[in-house]
Parts: structure tokens; C-alpha cells; sequence
């Protein structure tokens, strides 16, 4: 019920004064980050944190708890947020004071955005129009989740690092690599190039030939609507008229 109510009277007017975590949640959480640095962070959560997306259900909706956490994680070195409730997969990551965060987005499993759009408008407006600036591969639509693989060195020369995948129907999707060799020591590391759009021109011909055909076919459905109305109204005026004698 706490749940429902916040959501429905933050839903427009309210974000600043919302809270997505109770007061009891930031405190354990600011006290669990307090701790000495560890070589790898993980952190769960339901809504996507570094995504700028207009029409997801993200943390950026809560201004300031979204600041407040990315505050907390940056207390943090070689951290990675795992979240979802998005109907496709991509990863990101952002410059922090000690280092990339970075961030695995998977759903679903079960449904995505296919279900309810048609195939060519989802994965053009995904990838071409709700373009990620943070995104360091292109988002994967079909249906995924997503896994972590983690490598500890075993003192002999090797290098820990945690493997980031996106898995789908017919493997793995999406990978990139982690390295924990150089430990909490990450405050000069920059995020990996940003995945770079090319708007292709035939996806984006299709989907204008699409919308237009659209809005043609609405025209003539209107057009004859309106005449076949027009011509119902002036049969029945004719043969309702009385007969002359």
C-alpha cells in the first residue's frame, strides 16, 4: 500500500520530495559503502540508475535520490549496478571520483517491447531516436537476461576481472571485460569509447514509409466515412419527403 500511494502521488508533481528508498534502507546502505574499499562492488536495483531515457520508469525521475546514490557509489572502486524493468538490454557506464561505474540492464526474460510494438518501430526508436550517450554497446531488444562471471587471480600472475554479458536466445549478446588487476586503485580510469549510432538510412526511409502510409490510410478511412455518412443523410431526406398528389 506504502508502495502504491508513493507512486501514484509522485507520479508528476512530486519527484523531489519522493523517496525510492525509506530511511532506514539509506541508512544501512550508507553504512554498508562506508566500508574500506573492496576490489569489487555489486549492487541490485529495480530501476535503471545511469539511463536518461524519456519513456522508462528510471531513477532519473527522483532527482534526488538518484544523486544521493550515485554519491554513495562513488565512494566505491570497480563497482557494477545490475538492473532492469526496461523490455531490453544495454550497458553503460559514467566517470565517478573513483572510476567507472558501470551499469547491466537486462529484461526480460518472458516479454520486452516486442510484444506490444511492431518489430521495426521498437528497435528503430531504441536505437536510433532514444539514443544513450553512456551506452559502450548497441542495446539488444529480443528477448535476455544477464549474468556476471567473476575471475579471481590465484597468486601466480593472474589478474581478477569480472566478465558482463547479455544473454539471449542464442548466446551470449553482449560482453564486455572488467579488469580488477590494479585493486581499489581505479581514480585515474575513464569509461570505455561510448557506442557510437549510425543512423542508417533505410531503417529510418521504413519507418517514415510506414508512418505515412499510416496517416494515408487514416485519411481515406476518414474521407469515406465522412461521404458515405454525407450520402446516407441525403438518400433518407429524399425518400422521407411526402409524395405530391
Amino acid at each position: 500500500k506504502q508502495w502504491y500511494q508513493r507512486r501514484v502521488r509522485g507520479s508528476q508533481l512530486d519527484r523531489d520530495s519522493q523517496s525510492v528508498l525509506g530511511a532506514e534502507q539509506w541508512r544501512w546502505l550508507d553504512g554498508e559503502l562506508r566500508e574500506d574499499p573492496t576490489a569489487l562492488t555489486i549492487l541490485g536495483t529495480g530501476l535503471p540508475l545511469l539511463t536518461d531515457r524519456s519513456y522508462l520508469d528510471k531513477w532519473l525521475l527522483y532527482p534526488m535520490e538518484r544523486e544521493r546514490l550515485l554519491g554513495l557509489l562513488s565512494r566505491r572502486p570497480n563497482t557494477v549496478v545490475l538492473s532492469g524493468d526496461s523490455h531490453f538490454a544495454e550497458m553503460q557506464c559514467s566517470n565517478t571520483t573513483r572510476g567507472p561505474l558501470f551499469e547491466v540492464q537486462s529484461s526480460g526474460m518472458t516479454h520486452n517491447c516486442l510484444d506490444w510494438i511492431p518489430d521495426i518501430l521498437c528497435r528503430y526508436y531504441i536505437k536510433y531516436v532514444s539514443e544513450c550517450p553512456g551506452c559502450i554497446a548497441e542495446p539488444y531488444i529480443d528477448l535476455n537476461y544477464g549474468a556476471l562471471t567473476l575471475h579471481w587471480a590465484d597468486g601466480e600472475g593472474g589478474s581478477s576481472r569480472v566478465i558482463m554479458e547479455i544473454r539471449g536466445r542464442n548466446g551470449v549478446e553482449m560482453h564486455y571485460v572488467l579488469d580488477l588487476a590494479d585493486g581499489v586503485n581505479t581514480a585515474g580510469e575513464h569509461c570505455p569509447p561510448s557506442h557510437q549510432v549510425e543512423h542508417q538510412i533505410v531503417w529510418q526511409l521504413c519507418a517514415v514509409s510506414l508512418l505515412s502510409l499510416v496517416l494515408l490510410l487514416l485519411f481515406y478511412l476518414t474521407t469515406y466515412l465522412i461521404i458515405a455518412l454525407y450520402a446516407r443523410i441525403l438518400v433518407y431526406r429524399r425518400f422521407d419527403k411526402p409524395h405530391a398528389e
